[in-house]
């Protein structure tokens, strides 16, 4: 059985907005679209057996989520260890995602994304994915264009044939020379909207003129800017509730417990969102004497190790905290983070990725493989 199976593929488009992940990288007839089948093919090969179809329906449905499980499996699978799916635990009926068995250690693994969305606001986000793709649609050979208002009044789906005859009905109307000296004299306030509105949609579209040479082109897509979202803070409280939400699911463990993180926040994930969200947030604290500041960096008692009440969630004995994207991975970012205060404790120096520890009252991190050695992705031609 294979994630991809073997079969002629012509389709050469992107991907639309909307479009379920397995399904276009399914049918993709691109260089990066093969590579992509070819690794996580080669991945799934090496999955247990007896959870290979199970996990094939799951993979198709919640590609993301599935996509990350598999990563896991093949990432401690190719630091020695043998992975049991789904283990019977001695205290509670529900089960971990891997037993993982090598180098003289047992210890339990669960798998988890971390997001700031919200269910309704990822219903959102997919409402308005499907407006893209229906503006997508439009032939505009003049204009880019740039959602820069939408409201969803009812539920219902927008009618793709409605707007699209409205957009290519009005669009002639406006002169894409003409905008484009208002552009050069007026800046975005010079750019032309267009209202459109029904009973189930007002959406406001700025109009915003494509140069000469792209001008008349075919199948280029009129959607040229998407919406930009201002935000202010960091993925760090995304990662501390995912974290929260597994580490007291299964009772007490006989053995030490690991959980992996993929932080897909929209705020993206760097260094400081992990140690912010491990240790406590980064603060300056300095005296009030003015011939001697002193000022120093230190951690605030917030995060998920410790808080002001003292050590929490010790039951867990380490975290890893990856930035998986898909296309991206050899260079992807990740984090591999012992407890300081777990009740039982993982020797971290016996795996061959960075390991960060508590070490003389110090964060320390020791340096390991990168992902693209430990998982040989330097093989395949493209990025990936």
């Amino acid at each position: 059985m294979k994630l991809f199976e073997d079969k002629i593929r012509t389709d050469k488009k992107p991907a639309k907005h909307i479009d379920n992940s397995y399904d276009f990288f399914d049918r993709s007839d691109s260089e990066k679209g093969e590579v992509i089948r070819e690794v996580l093919n080669s991945w799934f090969d090496n999955y247990p057996e007896n959870e290979k179809a199970e996990f094939k329906k799951r993979f198709r449905k919640e590609f993301s989520s599935a996509l990350y499980e598999l990563f896991i499996y093949e990432l401690f699978t190719k630091q020695g260890f043998k992975l049991e799916s789904h283990p019977e635990l001695k205290n509670s009926t529900r089960r971990p995602d891997f037993l993982a068995k090598g180098k003289d250690l047992e210890f339990y693994i669960e798998v988890k994304e971390a997001t700031d969305r919200t269910d309704a606001e990822r219903a959102y986000e997919n409402k308005k994915s499907q407006i893209y793709d229906i503006l997508n649609k439009t032939d505009s050979p003049n204009f880019w264009l740039k959602i820069s208002k939408i409201n969803f009044k009812t539920d219902n789906q927008p009618s793709a044939k409605k707007v699209v005859r409205f957009l290519e009905n009005k669009l002639p109307e406006y002169n894409p020379d003409v905008a484009m000296e208002n552009l050069k004299n007026d800046g975005y306030k010079g750019i032309p909207l267009l209202h459109f509105e029904d009973e189930n949609l007002h959406m406001v579209l700025k109009l915003i003129p494509k140069t000469g040479e792209i001008r008349g082109k075919k199948d280029v897509r009129p959607v040229g800017m998407l919406e930009s979202e201002g935000f202010t803070g960091g993925a760090d409280e995304s990662i501390k509730s995912a974290l929260a939400k597994k580490a007291t699911s299964y009772g007490e463990l006989d053995k030490p417990f690991l959980i992996c993180i993929n932080a897909k926040s929209f705020r993206g994930t760097d260094n400081y969102d992990v140690m912010d969200a491990l240790y406590g947030s980064t603060q300056i604290s300095y005296s009030t004497d003015p011939n001697n500041r002193d000022e120093r960096k230190e951690r605030g008692m917030n995060g998920f190790f410790k808080d002001s009440s003292g050590p929490k969630y010790t039951k867990v004995s380490a975290v890893m905290i990856n930035r998986l994207i898909l296309g991206h991975v050899k260079e992807g970012k990740y984090w591999f983070v012992q407890h300081p205060f777990a009740q039982k404790e993982l020797d971290i120096n016996k795996f061959d990725i960075n390991r960060t520890f508590v070490g003389n009252n110090k964060i320390i991190t020791k340096e390991g493989k990168a992902i693209r050695e430990l998982l040989d992705l330097d093989r395949f031609e493209l990025n990936f």
